[in-house]
């Protein structure tokens, strides 16, 4: 008598995803810094018309001098945001010391300075152990959507689209870009290394990324976004709680890849918290000295205003 069993099981899992932003619907390559209706369109020009006919081109006309300055409106509002970053930069000395005011030994306490760190760590990677059995393959599609794309999902919770509301596209944009240079900087500080590194078993699903664990990126740029947004007084009242969950889903999520310690995502959290304290407090009082931000702050603010007021509907 012969005796046989087979078993088979196949699992095949796809995730696509694709965004340009930029303040808007943009491109990619060259084309991104534009919106999409502005993007590359063939043109046939011909140079060389019959002797005696009419220009392929229309004559240029020269606007009178006045007229020769580039318009704020049309600013693409990731620029302007870029432009806002570059004064945050020049205020370094004002908010790269935020860590020795705004981390506790909550967030510190895998440092080998710390005589109970071994226990520390090894407990954090026992919570990331069970991250992965428990939720990492029904999160999935979520944590690789949230690697590169996170702001689409703020711009969704504040049903903002297109090119609508360039004040609040701008500030999103200005939280991503000055929390990811305030990441890097506390990165290179503290210079952790990755759950991965001392425990492979993890089984990352991709990366890790190339820099260092402390403090995690996702949860200090997206908590900082949160924070900036409430500072618009219609979005903290109608979705405070909302943005908040936002941002510590995101962060949760990179722990639920494997890619980040939970402290890391509580150090990120608590320095948003200081950056944006730094960056609403008056310059008298020590605060950042950032005008463009401060603009940019102010249109979001008026743009939430015109939303809700029935005076100010386009139509």
């Amino acid at each position: 008598m012969g005796y046989g069993y087979g078993y088979g099981y196949g699992y095949g899992y796809g995730y696509g995803y694709g965004y340009g932003y930029g303040g808007g619907m943009a491109g990619g390559g060259v084309f991104k810094n534009m919106p999409a209706e502005l993007g590359l369109k063939p043109w046939t020009l011909d140079y060389t018309p019959l002797p005696g006919g009419a220009p392929d081109l229309p004559p240029p006309t020269l606007p009178p001098p006045t007229n020769l300055d580039y318009p704020h409106n049309l600013w693409d509002p990731a620029l302007v945001a870029g432009l806002a970053a570059t004064e945050f930069a020049v205020e370094a000395a004002k908010w790269q010391n935020l860590d020795a005011a705004w981390l506790t030994p909550n967030e510190l306490g895998w440092q080998n300075t710390n005589p109970g760190a071994s226990g520390f760590i090894a407990a954090e990677l026992d919570k990331l152990q069970t991250l992965m059995s428990d939720d990492r393959d029904r999160y999935m599609p979520e944590i690789v959507a949230q690697a590169d794309s996170a702001p689409v999902y703020w711009l969704q919770l504040l049903n903002v689209g297109g090119g609508e509301r360039p004040g609040i596209n701008a500030l999103i944009n200005y939280a991503q870009r000055i929390g990811e240079m305030a990441a890097l900087f506390f990165k290179e500080r503290y210079k952790r290394v990755r759950p991965s590194t001392l425990f492979p078993g993890l089984l990352l699903p991709f990366g890790p990324p190339r820099h260092p664990a402390f403090p995690s990126g996702h949860s200090l740029t997206g908590h900082l976004t949160t924070y900036l947004l409430c500072e618009i007084p219609e979005v903290n009242t109608a979705l405070s709680a909302e943005l908040v969950w936002l941002a510590d889903r995101v962060a949760k999520n990179r722990e639920r890849a494997g890619l980040h310690y939970p402290s890391d995502s509580a150090a990120g959290k608590l320095l948003a918290q200081g950056i944006k304290t730094a960056l609403t407090t008056p310059t008298t009082a020590g605060g950042i000295n950032n005008p463009t931000f401060t603009k940019i702050l102010g249109a979001a603010k008026q743009e939430a205003k015109d939303l809700v007021d029935p005076l100010k509907q386009w139509w």
